[in-house]
């Protein structure tokens, strides 16, 4: 069995398809929204290859939006006020997320679970999670320092072999798409990997940004 490379069409992990490196096809489309008084929504398409050409195919910043934010806060939503959640409207859609100020809401697959349950996080650095996949194994999603290559998937034992791995979008040297690189030994749980590294990829950016802010204040 082979791996997968998917690069991200936009670099936004909440608004972008990811494309199959090897077939130039979309396999993941991934879209945010948000209704009024509502919790905004990700919902995650498994798209069907042979049926569906992607959208965008061009080189970095070809739809690539460094100035979009993946909007997820301004919700009145709270712990005890469920947004009316939804099963999937069609039979592609394999998962959505529901961004609330306590604990977000995730359906997958048809089961309506918190993140604290499905992706709980873990570890002394702040933003690592970690879940159990479909082979009943324990997996970590690792944080590094700004501007590595972070998140890394590894595996819970003494090994810590790294299953999946982002790497993120070059501009100024030899262009290329962000993009998650993801080895044969895991492609059994590729829908596990997607949804959690979207989840998981969104809170960095928001807490790298953060960080930015927060340095740049005390300038």
């Amino acid at each position: 069995m082979h791996g997968c490379t998917l690069s991200l069409s936009r670099d936004a992990p909440l608004r972008t398809s990811l494309i199959d490196e090897a077939t130039g096809q979309a396999v993941y489309e991934i879209d945010t929204s948000q209704k009024l008084l509502s919790t905004p929504t990700t919902k995650i398409r498994k798209l069907d290859p042979a049926a569906r050409p992607h959208p965008h195919s061009g080189d970095v910043g070809s739809g690539s939006d460094e100035n979009t934010t993946d909007t997820k806060h301004g919700s009145v939503g709270t712990e005890e006020d469920e947004p009316g959640m939804e099963l999937p409207e069609t039979s592609d859609e394999m998962a959505r997320i529901y961004w609330k100020f306590i604990s977000d809401r995730i359906i997958f697959r048809g089961k309506i679970t918190t993140q604290r349950e499905f992706l709980p996080e873990c570890g002394k650095m702040k933003g690592s999670y970690k879940f159990t996949g479909p082979d009943g194994v324990e997996y970590r999603w690792a944080m590094g320092v700004m501007g590595a290559n972070y998140p890394k998937l590894v595996t819970m034992d003494e090994k810590k072999t790294v299953i999946a791995q982002f790497h993120r979008a070059h501009y100024f040297t030899k262009k290329q798409n962000a993009r998650l690189q993801v080895e044969p030994s895991a492609m059994h749980m590729l829908d596990h990997i997607v949804l959690t590294f979207t989840y998981v990829e969104s809170k960095r950016r928001e807490r790298e940004t953060q960080m930015t802010a927060s340095t740049a204040g005390a300038i």
